[in-house]
């Protein structure tokens, strides 16, 4: 099964030297999805805000960036039943 590592650039890059093995690319974008939506849950709790410069990169384990999320495609803002 394939390793693959979720880097978190926010205020501070966090290289994720352990990563995580999945069966494939579809589910390293889901396990990147899922973390940024806990992060940005957990920047809304902690200081009312999101930064949707945030993003996380998903690298394979030759070291090569295959995805990027920004914290801003991680969810959908509505406004009057319309995205925003």
């Amino acid at each position: 099964m394939p390793r693959y590592f979720f880097d978190l650039h926010n205020d501070l890059d966090v290289r994720d030297e352990e990563g995580c093995e999945l069966p494939d690319f579809e589910a390293a974008k889901d396990h990147a999805q899922h973390e940024a939506r806990k992060m940005v849950e957990a920047n809304v709790d902690d200081v009312g805000r999101v930064d949707l410069r945030h993003h996380i990169a998903v690298r394979d384990e030759s070291g090569a960036t295959v995805y990027t999320l920004h914290f801003e495609d991680a969810v959908d803002f509505i406004r009057d039943g319309r995205p925003v």
